[in-house]
């Protein structure tokens, strides 16, 4: 089936604590790659296409100026990309193809390691690798060394490309006889490497994925990164919120988060292929298909809180109409009480009488006449006589003081 899907991503990358440099790097489809001297960067993108290409690489670029070498793994998935534009093949082929090229770089800078006699405890040795591609429809994923990649559909989480998966995988090639029959391996030629590929699945509207290096899980674990996944909101706040909290714990690498969501999906047409005639093989073919098609079930959500889940917006309406009735209820009640108080109070006051009177005539006033002012002639004082006053002579004894000389007068 040919299909457009409608994407839209982010990524958050920052330089994790005690680093010298980000040594993460990320592919968005050809649109975007990282530089090891930015040690904080975000990138985001919208659109609508045929096939996407995502990748997250931790410690994938190497350097040997003695042998003149470097490698790159932005760069393998650039011209792997390209080729996988160019050919038509299908998602099986295309992943397998970039299952080889990352697994023969993680090779090659594993031995410019050993070559240089680097430590084992160096963080360089830290490599790891999360890849997605999204192809007619149909999307599949791989990882190698600490790269992680998860996806979240229908409330549901689970873990894409991890050790689970691989053990599946070896367990269906022994069951399955076509494969046993067709594939030889000439010796030497094994395949080598630490990258898991898992199957490949239809894609459906909604889905989210999140692609994260290692030390973003040390840092939140499953629980966390789950939580932030499944909130309802676009690429970009879910990939800051992941980098955000993942920041203030501890860790000890790097931290990038990308962030690919499904946004519509619309078909244009269907590839009819032809049926094997074998009844044994298609038989076989329809066993292995029955383990492929179905992930393995790893989440961590059960039935019951599914379905409350479905639930839960109408439970909110019904909750939100009864609590605006009731409170309009109440405020019917006191508006209620209030008018029945107030016309109680008016019926039982009696009627007071009316006092009514009449304003009585103004009297007349009658202007008094003018009188002319009479000259009133001022008093004249009498003069009094002089009253002959006694002296008396006083003559001071010894030892007499003022006080008794006046009190005898």
């Amino acid at each position: 089936m040919s299909s457009v899907i409608k994407v839209n991503a982010c990524v958050y990358s920052r330089k994790g604590y005690g680093r010298e440099k980000n040594t993460s790097s990320f592919y968005m489809n050809g649109k975007f790659t990282s530089e090891l001297y930015i040690d904080n960067m975000q990138a985001s993108m919208e659109n609508r296409g045929a096939n996407y290409l995502f990748a997250v690489a931790d410690n994938m670029d190497c350097e040997d100026p003695d042998q003149n070498m470097d490698i790159s793994m932005l760069k393998e998935i650039t011209k792997t990309h390209e080729k996988l534009t160019v050919n038509d093949g299908d998602i099986s082929s295309n992943i397998k193809e970039l299952e080889s090229r990352v697994n023969d770089t993680e090779r090659l800078i594993s031995s410019i390691l050993e070559m240089n006699k680097v430590p084992l405890t160096d963080t360089r040795w830290n490599l790891g690798f999360s890849g997605l591609l999204l192809l007619d429809g149909q999307f599949a994923a791989l990882t190698g060394g600490n790269g992680h990649v998860y996806m979240m559909r229908d409330d549901m989480f689970r873990s894409l490309a991890n050790e689970t998966t691989k053990a599946k995988r070896a367990i269906d090639a022994k069951n399955n006889l076509e494969t046993e029959v067709d594939e030889v391996e000439i010796p030497g030629e094994e395949k080598q490497g630490s990258v898991i590929v898992s199957d490949v699945y239809d894609l459906h509207e909604g889905d989210s994925f999140v692609l994260i290096t290692d030390g973003v899980l040390e840092a939140l674990g499953e629980e966390k990164i789950e939580d932030m996944l499944a909130m309802r909101s676009d690429s970009s706040y879910i990939a800051y919120r992941i980098i955000d909290e993942a920041m203030k714990r501890n860790s000890s690498g790097d931290l990038t988060a990308m962030v690919v969501q499904v946004e519509k999906i619309y078909n244009t047409g269907k590839v009819v292929k032809s049926k094997p005639q074998n009844k044994q093989k298609q038989t076989t073919k329809n066993n292995v298909e029955k383990f492929s098609k179905v992930p393995p079930v790893t989440y961590k959500y059960s039935r019951n809180k599914r379905r409350a889940a479905r639930y839960q917006g109408t439970v909110y309406l019904i909750i939100t109409i009864l609590t605006v009735a009731i409170a309009f209820g109440f405020i019917y009640m006191m508006i209620k009480s209030l008018v029945d108080t107030g016309t109680s109070n008016i019926e039982k006051q009696d009627p007071s009488p009316t006092v009514t009177a009449t304003p009585s005539e103004t009297p007349d006033y009658e202007e008094p006449g003018f009188e002319e002012p009479t000259n009133i002639p001022d008093p004249i004082a009498t003069p009094e006589t002089p009253v002959d006053t006694q002296i008396k002579e006083h003559t001071v004894k010894p030892g007499e003081s003022i006080n008794k000389i006046v009190k005898d007068y």
